[in-house]
């Protein structure tokens, strides 16, 4: 072994030896070469020592202007990946709406652009396997969103016969109106204003109307009661099985009726025997007189039947179910019945994909927390629903044909539950794009932790802005993995008689290690507009770059101001709700809140 590195050490300096001998000799020759030509320049053409001094200035300047031209071209892309923090790059609004239109081609989309000014494109194949972005308040999250959703909605899919625009679903969980209306320019700019619908429980005029309890013709009431019953999150108490059980009959006995009905409904028949009666009744004279309907279906409507009259005669009936009342209750607040109570000109998440529409979600949890977080859980259900009926879609059909539905969840952490992290399964085959948008990481625990990690195990896009968190700057790090360097060791020497001073023995030594990709400091100190980004490409194997967002135009009429307008009520509007009252004087006057003076009058006619 000591051989071998000796012989090695004697190369090393032959080698040496030899490349200082060839310098010396192109010196040599360089010099000879020089001094031929003033030779033949003074003593041949006659040239004056003035104008040979004169031109050889000429030469050296303009060798000095070749030579760092030169080295600026060859070193600018190494010092620009070095430098820290990076310099802001400005993109001409002609070119980036080149790239943008030149993405559209390949379907994707400009993220933003790398710190060389080349844009960085996001192709659908990748967005359909989840995304998640991360990063503090006020450093360029919303610019981010709004750069995506808007060129999203000026994206057309589908072949040139039968173009389609994107059907859009945006959540926004801080309840911010800023946000949504910034988004009603780019909406507006695209041409897809008359798409836009609002869902906003503290904007009753504007929002569009959505009925948890409405099921289609082609759906199942037992799936639409599971996914109500478990966003509401009772606690895994005694009664909590009966109470779900007492929901779903309530719910099957009033789809029999044929009717449409709503959360008042079903309140007015849990708490009024007399009116429960009677649309048992109904229910049971309709299931044996109309054709289509199976006898196990019978059958089912007959055990739920049984178990109500059954319930009627223990005096606890409403003690027993009073938490699946409660939850109940908080639905009817007078803005947000507005919204959940009508039986007419309803939305329905199945309607914004058919019709191509952009939903904006805005919930603010901190009014009227129960009732808004069981909305948001709600519309969330529904949305797990239905990208599983996409998901298992029609026979035969690839999920390419389905058209991309875009789904953007901003701060959704206060409406999720443990089991909405199953969606990620199948959105892909489903052909739907989920981005995530949270402050830090740990936001996801206050589900669960199992949550958390379904949650962040599952992106195939990784999306950092500056953040404090120490949980999501580890995400990021263990993430992109870790780039082979170098520690510099140097041996010092102490000397001095009377006190100790350490000089440098020029000695050094160099060990290989494995270190961040991404160091902390650059991610507690990324400047505004700026993100790491992880993306894995079409093969599976992870890109990282340092992007600066792509910021969305921001040229505005001052004459025009995009609104969205009230719904206008369908002129056939169909008048088969089932608009159940009490009939029992006892319980009008022990229940006035959800009863009214006209419901009170109208119970006491029909008692007395």
């Amino acid at each position: 072994m000591q051989d071998r590195n000796s012989s090695h050490d004697n190369r090393r300096e032959h080698d040496n030896s030899q490349d200082h001998d060839g310098r010396v000799a192109l010196t040599i020759v360089a010099f000879l070469f020089i001094g031929l030509v003033g030779y033949i320049l003074v003593n041949r053409l006659h040239i004056r020592t003035g104008q040979l001094v004169e031109g050889c200035l000429y030469l050296i300047c303009l060798f000095g202007i070749v030579f760092t031209t030169v080295r600026y071209l060859m070193t600018r892309r190494e010092k620009r990946e070095k430098s820290w923090p990076h310099p802001a790059i400005r993109i001409p609004a002609l070119k980036d709406r080149g790239h943008v239109e030149r993405s559209f081609q390949k379907n994707s989309i400009v993220l933003g652009y790398d710190m060389h000014g080349q844009p960085w494109l996001w192709p659908d194949e990748i967005r359909s396997m989840q995304s998640i972005l991360l990063g503090k308040s006020g450093f360029g999250k919303t610019t981010l969103l709004r750069n995506i959703v808007g060129q999203d909605a000026r994206r057309i899919q589908g072949t040139p016969a039968s173009p389609r625009r994107m059907p859009m679903i945006i959540l926004g969980g801080k309840g911010d109106p800023e946000f949504p209306d910034s988004l009603l320019y780019d909406f507006a700019a695209a041409g897809r204003l008359q798409h836009v619908r609002l869902l906003d429980p503290s904007r009753p005029d504007l929002s569009v109307r959505y009925n948890p309890l409405y099921i289609g013709e082609d759906d199942s009431y037992q799936e639409h009661v599971n996914f109500i019953f478990e966003s509401f999150g009772l606690k895994d108490d005694f009664f909590k099985g009966h109470q779900a059980s007492y929901f779903s009959d309530l719910v099957r006995v009033l789809v029999h009726t044929g009717k449409r009905f709503n959360i008042y409904d079903v309140l007015v028949m849990a708490f009024d025997p007399l009116v429960l009666r009677e649309q048992i009744e109904l229910a049971a004279y309709r299931a044996e007189r109309l054709s289509g309907i199976s006898l196990q279906r019978k059958l089912n409507l007959q055990m739920s039947v049984k178990n109500l009259l059954q319930s009627l005669q223990d005096q606890e009936r409403v003690t027993k179910i009073q938490g699946l009342l409660n939850e109940l209750m908080t639905f009817l607040v007078d803005e947000l019945s507005i919204i959940t109570g009508p039986y007419d000109d309803l939305l329905t998440l199945d309607e914004v994909i058919d019709k191509d529409l952009i939903l904006l979600i805005s919930l603010n949890p901190n009014r009227n927390t129960r009732a808004v977080t069981a909305l948001g859980r709600i519309l969330l259900q529904n949305l797990q629903l239905m990208v599983g009926k996409r998901y298992e879609g029609v026979p035969g059909r690839r999920h390419e044909a389905l058209p991309m539905l875009s789904v953007v969840l901003d701060e959704f952490e206060p409406f999720a539950y443990p089991n909405f992290a199953r969606i990620l399964q199948t959105a892909r085959g489903s052909n739907v794009s989920f981005l995530f948008s949270l402050q830090s990481i740990p936001q996801l625990e206050t589900v669960s932790k199992s949550f958390r990690a379904n949650v962040t195990s599952a992106p195939n896009t990784i999306m950092l802005m500056q953040t404090w968190d120490k949980d999501s700057a580890e995400y990021l790090q263990n993430a992109v993995s870790q780039v082979p360097g170098e520690r510099r060791t140097e041996r010092l020497e102490r000397r001095g008689i009377f006190s100790d001073r350490y000089e440098k023995t020029g000695s050094v030594s160099v060990t290989e290690t494995r270190e961040n990709r991404v160091p902390v400091e650059h991610i507690n100190r990324l400047p505004r507009g700026q993100m790491h980004l992880l993306m894995a490409d079409t093969k599976g194997e992870p890109r990282y770059s340092h992007l600066h967002v792509r910021r969305p135009s921001e040229a505005r009429l001052a004459c025009f101001q995009p609104k969205l307008y009230p719904q206008i009520p369908s002129p056939n509007s169909r008048a088969d709700g089932a608009n159940l009252r009490f009939k029992d004087a006892e319980l009008v006057r022990k229940f006035p809140r959800i009863s009214g003076r006209k419901n009170r009058e109208r119970a006491y006619e029909v008692v007395i």
